[in-house]
């Protein structure tokens, strides 16, 4: 499956740590790489990502995935995904790829930390709310797919 790294903190760090610390989980993502780095207010926000092409081969499911205000960097898989993004659409949200991965970003737009319910499969995943600066972090109930992370003084590492 994919990889994630992550850093959010109010010390500056170089972008290529992060991007090293990427290139480290290339053997969980051979097929693409993309990265996220944006200051807010005194905070950095930087996102990685290594993708292992499953569902919807197609580039413009590539991540970090962007919608509204709204970066998702995500590893797993929903099992249920044609389901919900059917519910979904019947809600009014229109979709431009057939990933898993744009169906839980807008089910987190849609029902917030209660999409979590919803979700059939193993995942990882973090959001990062960019106007209202809160990042949401979330891993399958069994622990399928790791997430590691730790928050220390003000800064918060995640993988």
């Amino acid at each position: 499956m994919c990889g994630i790294v992550g850093y959010v903190g109010k010390t500056k760090i170089q972008k290529s740590r992060v991007i090293d610390a990427c290139n480290l989980l290339k053997h969980r993502g051979p097929d693409d790489k993309g990265f996220y780095f944006e200051k807010v207010g005194k905070n950095f926000v930087y996102f990685g990502h290594r993708r292992l092409s499953i569902i919807d081969l197609n580039k413009r499911s590539n991540q970090p995935f962007r919608f509204k205000n709204n970066i998702l960097i995500f590893n797993g898989e929903i099992y249920n995904y044609k389901e919900l993004k059917k519910e979904l659409e019947d809600r009014g949200h229109f979709f431009k790829t057939n990933s898993d991965t744009e169906v839980v970003l807008n089910s987190y737009i849609e029902w917030g930390e209660n999409s979590l319910k919803k979700f059939n499969g193993m995942w990882s995943f973090i959001i990062w709310d960019s106007s209202e600066k809160e990042l949401f972090i979330s891993r399958d109930r069994f622990g399928k797919k790791p997430l590691f992370y730790t928050f220390h003084k003000g800064t918060f590492l995640f993988s």
